[in-house]
């Protein structure tokens, strides 16, 4: 072979090779950067450890107001259906206890949750009972001070009764209140889509902005029907999340406990949507959050 057709051999595969870095480099950035995988609809037991252990808290927050222990039962046998569900509570409020350090009232309460669901179906561990008792909220009532009374003095005369001075009524020391327990409804908002198909996504924050595990959500419509659920049990969402899937035609009404707003009643009525390039139709969803009001 000729040197200028060896030339134009190495040439060709460079220009092989070149072609094909970019196209696997445009795939891979369109894989990651443009139409990423969405993970859906992903079981409990296929979580990663982080994420399981937060499933686990939320459970166990949820069975510390409902004391639904079937409830927590079946909750836990999805996270591990081959293992025995009050001890895998038990090891890991065990390893919570040698891993981070128990320090605030958040800690101490989900550790007494954790503990108070498998002690209660005779599990143990290593974190039994070490944890501080969770500090008081002590409100600071200024004590009353009364106004000091001035008798009253004989008639004038000639020589001048000197000024009295003004008494002076010592004001009541300011105190910052604990964290409200109210809640406001900050938004909701109907929106149309094809791949959901008429369901209400509440989430829940605090006054800081961040989500609330565990907090119950009441779902009401017509004839005094009503459902209770809780927010941070869906493997995969922000902690403060929940959903709830509604009815056609049905008219509905959320809210939580300690809401000081009037709650909003949403219409599942039908809408249009765009799904592979066709108009469908479904039932509208909705956006709704509540957040927690500051002092």
């Amino acid at each position: 072979m000729s040197r200028s057709a060896r030339a134009r051999t190495g040439i060709r595969w460079l220009t092989l090779l070149i072609g094909l870095a970019l196209g696997i480099g445009a795939g891979l950035f369109y894989t990651w950067e443009i139409d990423p995988v969405i993970e859906l609809n992903t079981a409990p037991w296929q979580l990663n450890p982080a994420a399981r252990e937060d499933y686990v808290i939320a459970i166990a927050l949820s069975y510390a107001r409902n004391q639904d222990v079937t409830l927590a039962f079946d909750r836990l046998r999805a996270v591990a259906p081959d293992r025995n569900v009050w001890q895998l509570v038990a090891d890991i409020a065990c390893e919570r206890h040698r891993s981070i350090q128990i320090a605030n009232n958040s800690d101490i309460i989900v550790m007494r949750a954790l503990e108070q669901l498998y002690r209660s179906q005779g599990a143990s561990g290593c974190a039994d009972g070490q944890y501080p008792t969770p500090a008081p909220i002590v409100f600071m009532t200024p004590t009353p001070t009364s106004t000091p009374v001035v008798p009253v003095g004989p008639q004038a005369t000639k020589t001048p009764t000197p000024d009295l001075p003004t008494p002076t009524v010592p004001l009541p020391v300011a105190t910052t209140p604990p964290t409200s327990d109210r809640f406001i409804l900050a938004r909701v908002q109907s929106f149309c889509d094809a791949q959901l198909d008429g369901v209400i996504e509440v989430r829940v924050f605090d006054a800081r902005g961040q989500g609330l595990r565990g907090v119950p959500v009441q779902i009401s419509w017509g004839g005094g029907q009503r459902e209770q659920f809780f927010t941070g049990l869906k493997p995969g969402r922000e902690p403060g999340y929940a959903d709830f899937q509604m009815e056609r035609g049905r008219t509905y009404q959320v809210s939580v406990p300690g809401l000081v707003s009037e709650p909003r009643s949403i219409e599942a009525v039908p809408c249009e949507a765009q799904r592979d390039g066709q108009a469908v139709t479904v039932t509208t969803s909705y956006w709704i959050n509540f957040q927690q009001q500051a002092n």
